[in-house]
């Protein structure tokens, strides 16, 4: 008796045994799935949070473009309406200029002006003239 109770307590421990190894065995299976599952929700929220974030990144670029090129066409209105630029190139220099600041010596002389520089420089050779005959022996 105590043999067959013996007996029963090593198939009870063989299956209990058993029963503890498909437990566990279950529990990996479950802990695998869950991890995988994990994975690839990890996987899918990277990939959209990579999308999301390169999208963020071009739209900055893009509005950073834009404002340097706005800013570029205000400097270059206010450059044309204020400054003089000289560029030097393969073809040579250019010098550009506003109209309202061009320069008085491009504008046509009046015809009193060169009169009157005409008279100055007269008088100044008749003064200078006179002052040498003074002086001479």
């Amino acid at each position: 008796m105590d043999y067959l109770l013996l007996r029963r307590q090593e198939n009870l421990s063989e299956m209990e045994q058993q029963l503890k190894k498909a437990e566990a065995a279950q529990r990996r299976k479950v802990q695998i799935e869950k991890a995988a599952r994990e994975s690839e929700a990890e996987a899918i929220r990277k990939i959209l949070g990579q999308d999301s974030s390169r999208k963020k990144r071009e739209d900055k670029i893009k509005k950073r473009l834009d404002e340097l090129a706005q800013e570029k066409a205000a400097h270059e209105e206010r450059a044309s309406t204020s400054y003089i630029r000289t560029i030097m190139g393969p073809n040579g220099t250019t010098v550009s200029f506003p109209i309202d600041k061009v320069p008085s010596l491009f504008d046509p002389k009046p015809s009193g002006f060169l009169s009157a520089v005409s008279n100055v420089t007269r008088q100044f050779r008749s003064s200078i003239s006179s002052r040498l005959h003074r002086f001479r022996y």
